[in-house]
C-alpha cells in the first residue's frame, strides 16, 4: 500500500514537471482562431526583428549561412570588409533542415558581412540597424567544438 501511494505521488509528480503552464500551442483565443496561428500571422505581418515564441530552437537568434549555424550575439563589429550575403527567410517554425540564408529572428533582407581581419568560419557580422553590427559565431564554436 505505501508503496503504491509512492508510485503515484511520483508520477503525479513527473507529469506535473512536463508542463510549464505556459503552453498556448493550439490553444484558441476568444475568436477562435489558433493563438499559434494569430503569433504566426503577426510575425508574417512585422517589419521589426521577431522571434517565435512557438519554436523551441536550441539558440535565438540563429542564422544559417553556407552550411554552417551561426548565432548572433550583441557584441558590435566596428569594420567590415564587404557584403557576403542577406537573410532570405525568417522562419517561424522549427524545421528538420534550414535552407541557406535562413534565419529564427533575423528578419528578411538582413544584411550578413565579412568581418575585417575574420574569416567567415569563425564569425560574420549581422547589420543589426544601419551602418551597426553584431557578431555571430558558428554554433561549434560555442559550445567548444570549433574547427
Amino acid at each position: 500500500m505505501k508503496i503504491g501511494m509512492i508510485t503515484i505521488l511520483f508520477i503525479v509528480i513527473l507529469l506535473s514537471a512536463c508542463g510549464n503552464g505556459n503552453d498556448t500551442k493550439g490553444a484558441n483565443d476568444t475568436n477562435g482562431v489558433s493563438i499559434a496561428q494569430g503569433t504566426e500571422d503577426k510575425l508574417k505581418q512585422s517589419n521589426d526583428t521577431v522571434t517565435s515564441r512557438d519554436a523551441s530552437w536550441p539558440f535565438n537568434k540563429m542564422i544559417k549561412f553556407q552550411d554552417r549555424i551561426y548565432v548572433g550575439s550583441d557584441e558590435k563589429v566596428e569594420s567590415v570588409d564587404g557584403k557576403i550575403g542577406s537573410i532570405k527567410q525568417l522562419l517561424t517554425e522549427e524545421v528538420y533542415h534550414e535552407d541557406d540564408e535562413t534565419s529564427n529572428y533575423y528578419k528578411e533582407g538582413t544584411g550578413l558581412y565579412q568581418i575585417t581581419g575574420a574569416p567567415v568560419e569563425s564569425a560574420i557580422a549581422v547589420e543589426a540597424a544601419p551602418g551597426q553590427y553584431v557578431r555571430a559565431v558558428p554554433v561549434q564554436d560555442m559550445l567548444g567544438g570549433g574547427e
